[in-house]
């Protein structure tokens, strides 16, 4: 009877074995005068070699009696899912956590534009600036080439509610951005403590902006730490493990569908209360005026009544018709 596939890959790979210990043993042997420990490293690296080679042999094994029907059914499978780039594929590779608690992209993004925001803060702040959102704005997109917008802030102060002290202030120098003078700007100024000082005033040094920067990554794993416990739990049956013996995501959590940061609220500019009548200004400014200011405002105020009560109205006469 003909041989079959599975007799093929047998003979293949007892083959390929009978050739790697025919390599193995053209080695050099171990010198006479090494000692033990030398010798003991050298029969590991021996066998270790004869391992990866029985591998080997045994994939190509493998790959030679694959029938050729397979090929054609899982090229489409392949083709059909897309592969996301490869910036977001490989982008926990330099993560400073363990390997397994990777964070989606979009909160690895988040990271950067905080790493981006403390740097640029961290410069005005120095330089006793008033730090303004549209500062940050424009640095942060210089250097990530990626919008960034107030949501973004609000994320931010969600995920670091420590982070920055945010204000709404007007009479900031604007120097022709746009903006005037006399308007409400967010402001933003970093947290620090009392004992962060240089010179006698607060100082951001590059040692804080590390700490902010690790602190801000722990807070993203402690958020999505808290869907992958809703995720065991929803489980059947539900799994219970402590997070701090947690290493690695179930494999059945996608990591990328975990929802968005929710902004936290920013303080807004205040509603001013804008005088336009003389009865108005007389109201708000009883008991700040003279008497004889507010005698005139007064008078200012019943001419004013008497001659929107005395303007005739336009009555609307039918034209006969013709």
């Amino acid at each position: 009877p003909l041989p079959t596939q599975e007799d093929l890959a047998g003979l293949r790979c007892r083959l390929q074995r009978v050739k790697a210990l025919a390599q193995l043993a053209q080695l050099p042997p171990v010198p006479a005068g090494a000692s033990p420990n030398l010798r003991s490293r050298l029969e590991q690296v021996r066998r270790l070699e004869l391992r990866i080679r029985e591998k080997k042999a045994g994939s190509r094994a493998a790959l030679g009696a694959r029938p050729s029907g397979d090929t054609g059914v899982a090229a489409p499978a392949a083709e059909a899912g897309e592969k996301p780039p490869a910036y977001q594929r490989f982008h926990t590779l330099a993560q400073d956590l363990p390997p397994g608690l990777t964070l989606p992209y979009k909160f690895k993004v988040l990271a950067e534009m905080f790493r981006s925001v403390d740097t640029i803060a961290g410069m005005l702040f120095n330089r006793a600036e008033t730090i303004t959102f549209a500062k940050v704005k424009q640095g942060v997109q210089d250097m990530m080439r990626k919008q960034f917008e107030e949501r973004h802030v609000g994320q931010i102060k969600a995920v670091y509610p420590t982070s920055y002290r945010l204000r709404q202030e007007k009479n900031i120098p604007t120097f022709g951005n746009g903006v005037k003078k006399s308007d409400y700007q967010l402001t933003l100024e970093p947290v620090l403590g009392e004992e962060e000082k240089a010179d006698g005033r607060p100082h951001l040094s590059a040692s804080r902006l590390l700490e902010r920067r690790k602190e801000f990554n722990r807070n993203l794993v402690n958020i999505v730490k808290q869907h992958h416990k809703a995720f065991l739990a929803a489980l059947s049956p539900p799994m219970v493990v402590p997070e701090e013996k947690l290493t690695r995501w179930h494999p059945r959590f996608n990591v990328d569908e975990v929802p968005d940061i929710s902004p936290a609220e920013l303080p807004r500019p205040p509603q001013e209360d804008r005088l336009t009548t003389a009865q108005e200004v007389l109201s708000t400014a009883r008991g700040m005026l003279t008497p004889k200011m507010e005698k005139a405002l007064a008078n200012l105020a019943v001419r004013t009544a008497e001659a929107g009560a005395g303007e005739p109205v336009a009555s609307k006469v039918p034209s006969p018709a013709s």
